[in-house]
């Protein structure tokens, strides 16, 4: 807090959060102290960094609009209190951050669309998390992409979405909401082609940022292939996102599956990896996602 006190004069901190018009105002979770900043101090930009940090709390005028749920589950993200009961044994976090303001529109959307009763809690003015009881029929990636196409088309607000996993529903899940919306944040770095992300998704890369020079010199050749045959790379990357689907893969590319077959075939001759088995495919994945990174 002292540092940022350095950095923004005009700035204070104070153990309870004294609500002030055109501030910005963040809650320091390892210090439970608030620190208030004039908005025409901090940019947009800077808003956003400083919401990885710390986090922003809603104007006083917007908190008291919030229902009894969403108000239990802020006071445990944010003051540490117990984690609010739930009907489910286990709850997941679905991180998701919009274009727009509104959110109104975001929530006569989330109510039509989804089935099961989803709870939506504000976490800033553009970004919110979908609380979703375990169930027997859980959002599926396919189903976040169909509403992010309803948001947009109905109702004009872009977004993009990291669907966490369902964990136990007890205090532990402070730590992990921290763990997620850092992952939703890579995933928003790393792949940011991809509007609904998973923690799946996000893990090979978080390997590459660790191994990637290694892999680099043991891999070199295979990774100048890629990079001199994106048709190449793009077809074997493909066929392994589509869990070694030659016919979806085939159609996808718009190619007969016997060409396809013999782009694969004759990768797998070339470079000795077995595409097809679960160690090859993992390690040609790898491959393709280090290529596609240095262009």
């Amino acid at each position: 807090m002292k540092s940022m006190q350095e950095i923004y004069k005009r700035a204070f901190v104070s153990s309870t959060l004294e609500q002030k018009e055109n501030y910005v105002h963040y809650y320091d979770q390892t210090q439970n102290k608030y620190i208030s900043i004039p908005k025409e101090d901090v940019s947009e930009k800077e808003q956003q960094l400083l919401s990885h940090f710390y986090v922003p709390v809603e104007r006083e005028k917007e908190m008291t609009q919030l229902s009894l749920a969403e108000q239990a589950w802020r006071d445990f993200f944010i003051k540490g209190t117990d984690c609010p009961e739930v009907k489910a044994s286990r709850v997941r976090f679905i991180y998701v951050t919009l274009s727009e303001n509104d959110h109104a529109g975001f929530f006569e959307a989330a109510d039509t669309f989804f089935d099961h009763a989803i709870l939506v809690v504000w976490m800033a003015e553009k970004e919110c998390l979908l609380i979703e009881q375990e169930s027997d029929y859980p959002i599926q990636k396919k189903d976040a992409l169909t509403f992010l196409d309803v948001l947009a088309g109905d109702f004009y607000i872009t977004g993009r979405l990291f669907m966490g996993r369902f964990t136990e529903a007890v205090d532990e899940l402070r730590d992990v909401y921290k763990k997620e919306k850092e992952l939703a944040r890579k995933a928003a770095l790393f792949i940011p082609e991809h509007r609904a992300t998973t923690v799946e998704m996000v893990v090979p890369h978080l390997f590459l940022a660790e191994s990637g020079p290694e892999l680099e010199k043991l891999f070199a050749e295979e990774k100048k292939l890629f990079e001199e045959d994106e048709d190449l790379r793009k077809t074997m990357q493909l066929f392994i996102e589509n869990n070694l689907n030659a016919s979806q893969t085939a159609k996808q590319l718009h190619l007969h599956r016997n060409s396809l077959q013999y782009r694969i075939d004759k990768f797998v001759d070339r470079t000795g990896i077995d595409v097809r088995a679960y160690e090859g495919g993992l390690l040609v994945y790898m491959i393709c996602l280090m290529s596609s990174q240095k262009q």
